[in-house]
């Protein structure tokens, strides 16, 4: 009887061990698969820090070539470009395509360089992330400034070609797909396609010089 309990006893412990090291390893993977995801925000974050370190002793230019191989990597520009036009990709021809999104990617990243252009001990910080749907997660972020309230800076980013990339960022409440794919309908419809491929290059030429 005293035996029985003893291996009675030995097993319990034995599964006992086998699901506290499965739990272990599974938040493991979990914490593992968190970071990956967020590799792309964090790469961004640090670049944002530097090019803000850097501004007052260099050029619009080295920020932007330091900023653009960041944002590249790390942003589905291809993807964002195509949902921001939304019903008008359709009615464009692939060299049209081709040349949005580079023009969008300029956009993109000239716009960064021209907004984080002086440093003063600012930080981003990671405070959540949670799902969307199955290969899209939402990962909200601080930007702190010294002395002031944080600003979210929350960014939603989907997983394809095995690939983990930023497809929108919402900044202080404010989604900028959203707001560029209504700013950029209106313009089409007003104006024509050309009319927003001028303003969109004006816009690139204006944050040179602001």
């Amino acid at each position: 009887m005293i035996l029985k309990k003893k291996y009675f006893r030995s097993i319990s412990k034995g599964i006992l061990f086998l699901f506290l090291t499965l739990t272990a390893l599974t938040l493991h993977a979990e914490k593992k698969q968190e970071q990956i995801m967020q590799e792309p925000i964090n790469q961004l974050h640090e670049a944002l820090i530097n090019i803000m370190i850097i501004s007052n002793s260099t050029s619009f230019e080295e920020r932007y070539e330091y900023l653009e191989p960041i944002i590249s990597k790390n942003f589905d520009i291809a993807l964002i470009s195509k949902v921001i036009l939304s019903r008008f990709w359709k009615s464009i021809d692939g060299e049209t395509k081709i040349k949005f999104i580079d023009l969008f990617k300029k956009l993109t990243i000239s716009t960064y360089v021209s907004r984080f252009d002086s440093y003063n001990n600012q930080i981003f910080k990671n405070v959540s992330i949670e799902q969307l749907k199955e290969n899209r997660f939402l990962v909200k972020t601080e930007f702190k400034k010294l002395e002031e309230n944080p600003i979210p800076f929350n960014y939603i980013i989907q997983k394809n070609d095995q690939k983990w990339r930023i497809i929108s960022v919402i900044a202080d409440g404010i989604n900028d797909l959203s707001l560029k794919r209504a700013e950029y309908a209106a313009i089409i419809k007003k104006e024509g396609f050309d009319a927003l491929v001028t303003k969109l290059e004006q816009k690139i030429r204006d944050s040179q010089t602001n």
